[in-house]
């Protein structure tokens, strides 16, 4: 009796596994975490389910649900493709980066620990001496950003659809040719406290 019920869990498992798929970029470097969602049975998003899901990987059971994010997409693409995530080499850092609108984009940072991920909050970019003149800045009706790790460990976060304020010279602050779009650079202390260590105005806006 044992045996079969044993079975019987085994299968239901193997089931519930075989409803996600995991996302692009999702597995972990070291194989041991996933992160899933769960495909469009039909064509219409809005039917769908659009949790993002943690998985172990090893075991092939789910987790639980990244809260902070979903594979809705603002109703636009599917939820197979609105979520693509990227691992830190170590595989204690997760970015999750999400559709969230027609051409509206964002990102989520989590710290992997004991198989938990948690949220970790950006710093405000008035913590830094550049981001002083972003004080308050408006954007686009279509604001987004991505979110990627270097060979350094830095996160860049490629952030688009910012409004320039006419009236601001940001020469004067080190963003010589702001026209729109900015990248932020965070990196860890030796504290583990997440900082925003630079801001620069990319080759290519």
């Amino acid at each position: 009796m044992r045996i079969f019920i044993t079975a019987l869990l085994l299968l239901a498992s193997h089931a519930l596994a075989s409803e996600w798929v995991v996302t692009n970029g999702g597995l972990s470097p070291d194989k041991k975490l996933a992160v899933a969602v769960f495909p469009q049975k039909t064509e219409i998003i809005d039917k769908s389910e659009s949790p993002v899901l943690l998985i172990d990987q090893t075991t092939g059971r789910k987790i639980g649900p990244l809260e902070e994010v979903d594979s809705f997409g603002g109703g636009w693409g599917t939820t197979t493709t609105n979520v693509h995530c990227v691992w830190s080499a170590d595989s204690t850092i997760l970015i999750v980066n999400v559709r969230s609108g027609r051409m509206m984009r964002g990102s989520q940072n989590y710290r992997i620990k004991d198989r938990r991920a948690i949220p970790v909050d950006f710093p405000e970019s008035e913590t830094h001496p550049k981001g002083i003149p972003l004080k308050g800045i408006q954007t686009t009706s279509n604001p987004g950003g991505e979110m990627k790790i270097t060979k350094d460990g830095t996160l860049l976060d490629r952030v688009w659809g910012l409004i320039p304020d006419s009236k601001v010279d940001y020469a004067k602050h080190g963003l010589e040719g702001f026209s729109g779009t900015l990248e932020f650079h965070y990196r860890f202390d030796r504290k583990g406290r997440l900082i925003l260590h630079d801001i620069t105005v990319p080759k290519n806006q």
